[in-house]
């Protein structure tokens, strides 16, 4: 493979610095990588910004940004109606029929703009990579030229993972490029054996770690949840637990701190969160989000569908513990390997977790640093890219069209 030169793009539902989603975190990092080692990168998306309306609402057009072309199409019409239909009784553990299924997927987020885009200049691109796997651009999209495209599937192990269409896209593409390799192995169980590899995201490690002050004025110990709040992360579970935990008497000072983005009484825990022992943020800067880290005591990640956990690293990077749920492969893979955080499995575990850790200080410092010292070795940013190389000789041979 040559060193640069190669035009690539990535196909992806929403894009943009201010979106938080940790696929489209993702897929930012691996393409402004790209750009900087001198390739030509497009990013092919759609107009919508909020994955809970997916209302059109930037321009459509081109734009430059950090080195990498933003070509935003348009979002096709939906029905609703249908949609939802199909989508609950996935979501109860049904398995719809195949005609229900790609009903399902036509009324995803789709674009027909996109698609005609994809059509007509495949041929210029040595790859398209779609992520992530569960909309209407990605199964759509790679079918269009499917010896180009390439999955980023961000896989759960999950009801909609086992449905026959997505047996279906994942065996029709050239590819997969995977964050983890507990990802990969549920994949290779669900799919079979599929060409690609393990790459993960690449971080900066900021040496400036020690700089930044608290975010609160009063001093406090807290624990911190920061990404989307829904029940899909699991945080009605954290939030239960830290109640139960209080309930107890345990700590009075404690706090649980959570942030990012998303109405918190999607969570359905009206009650709890009225609690003055829980404080609700909404979506943060990044000096803001580091300052909130740093000075934390732990990191909670209760999720148990997780590809990479971008939190993890971020906690890690500026050395602190995490705690994370024993039944998500991915984040218990990545403690159990770095040696950065604790697992548990139940309010007991939890409540055990959160007493060793008051009581250890000098434990929560050690595993911050292991947790750093792990980013560092697995997910700078040449190791990454690296992969990457590697990966994409593996799917595409010796990097010769075919």
């Amino acid at each position: 493979m040559k060193p640069s030169g190669y035009n690539y793009a990535f196909c992806v539902p929403r894009y943009g610095a201010e979106i938080a989603g940790g696929a489209e975190a993702l897929v930012r990092e691996l393409a402004q990588a790209l750009a900087f080692q001198g390739h030509s990168v497009d990013v092919l998306t759609t107009c919508a910004k909020d994955n809970r309306t997916w209302q059109n609402e930037y321009l459509a057009g081109t734009e430059v940004i950090d080195g990498v072309t933003v070509r935003r199409f348009k979002v096709d019409e939906r029905n609703l109606d249908k949609w939802l239909a199909v989508e609950l009784q996935i979501h109860e553990g049904r398995r719809p029929p195949i005609d229900k299924q790609i009903e399902w997927m036509e009324e995803s987020v789709n674009s027909l703009q996109l698609y005609e885009y994809i059509f007509q200049n495949a041929g210029n691109y040595k790859a398209i990579f779609f992520a992530p796997y569960l909309f209407g651009t990605t199964f759509w999209g790679s079918q269009i030229a499917p010896k180009k495209s390439v999955l980023i599937p961000c896989l759960h192990d999950e009801n909609y993972a086992y449905l026959e269409i997505m047996n279906v896209m994942f065996h029709k593409v050239r590819g997969c490029i995977f964050n983890s390799s507990a990802e990969k192995d549920l994949a290779s169980r669900l799919f079979g054996d599929l060409k690609g590899g393990e790459v993960g995201m690449g971080f900066k490690l900021s040496a400036h770690k020690n700089e930044f002050s608290p975010y609160f004025s009063d001093m406090f110990p807290y624990l911190l949840y920061f990404g989307r709040k829904e029940t899909g992360k699991n945080l009605h579970l954290l939030v239960d637990y830290f109640v139960s935990l209080k309930e107890s008497g345990f700590c009075p000072e404690l706090k649980l701190v959570i942030a990012g983005g998303g109405d918190i009484t999607d969570i359905g825990r009206e009650d709890a969160v009225q609690r003055e022992d829980i404080i609700d943020l909404g979506f943060l800067s990044e000096s803001e989000k580091q300052r909130l880290i740093r000075h934390s005591l732990a990191v909670c990640q209760p999720s148990v569908n997780e590809s990479f956990s971008i939190v993890l690293m971020e906690a890690w990077e500026l050395e602190r513990p995490v705690i994370v749920h024993a039944r998500c492969p991915v984040t218990r893979e990545h403690v159990l390997e770095s040696g950065g955080g604790l697992y548990f499995s139940s309010p007991e575990d939890f409540a055990g977790i959160i007493e060793r850790m008051l009581k250890d200080r000098e434990l929560c410092l050690q595993m911050g640093q292991c947790g750093r010292l792990y980013v560092e070795r697995k997910y700078n940013r040449d190791s990454v890219m690296k992969r990457f190389e590697n990966t994409l000789r593996v799917i595409f041979g010796d990097g010769s069209e075919s």
